[in-house]
């Protein structure tokens, strides 16, 4: 038997919801949640490796037209898509929030141009304390409050 000290009670989320990337971007951006995903998926093009000295960065765009943003390489993952194609994606931390709450995560990056939302969040990310109700989309406001707390860091 499993004792908690605390327990957090679970967020009700959609099945799409705002979300920040306040490290990436300055505006809010509509995630779909995929239960069916492990991994989150951030649509990136333009997508290359700087090997420096001390850390190796990764240099991509998130839009054809958009500025090019550089982060620390984190790791390297094997995804496997809906098709069971494998392929090695590049990992970065950053922040996300979502539900009044900020969240360190893991974020895959891979060209979601023909996909129909830019941004999958994977179960991996739900097990911080999120149900997911599927006859409901945007449940939190895309308006960042200013009373924020830090939920969790998905490893």
């Amino acid at each position: 038997m499993v004792r908690c000290s605390r327990m957090i009670k679970p967020t009700i989320i959609g099945w799409k919801e705002w979300v920040g990337l306040p490290e990436l971007q300055s505006g809010p951006l509509l995630a779909k949640i995929d239960t069916g995903a492990w991994s989150n998926t951030l649509h990136a093009v333009d997508i290359e490796i700087v090997e420096g000295e001390l850390e190796n960065r990764v240099r991509f765009r998130q839009g054809d037209e958009g500025p090019f943003v550089e982060r620390p390489l984190h790791r390297w993952r094997r995804v496997r898509d809906t098709g069971g194609h494998e392929s090695m994606r590049p990992v970065i931390r950053t922040t996300l929030e979502m539900a009044s709450f900020d969240f360190d995560i893991e974020m895959c990056l891979a060209d979601r141009s023909r996909m129909r939302h830019r941004l999958i969040l994977g179960r991996n990310f739900l097990r911080l304390g999120f149900i997911v109700n599927p006859s409901r989309q945007c449940v939190h406001s895309m308006t960042r409050s200013d009373v924020r707390a830090t939920r969790g860091r998905m490893e």
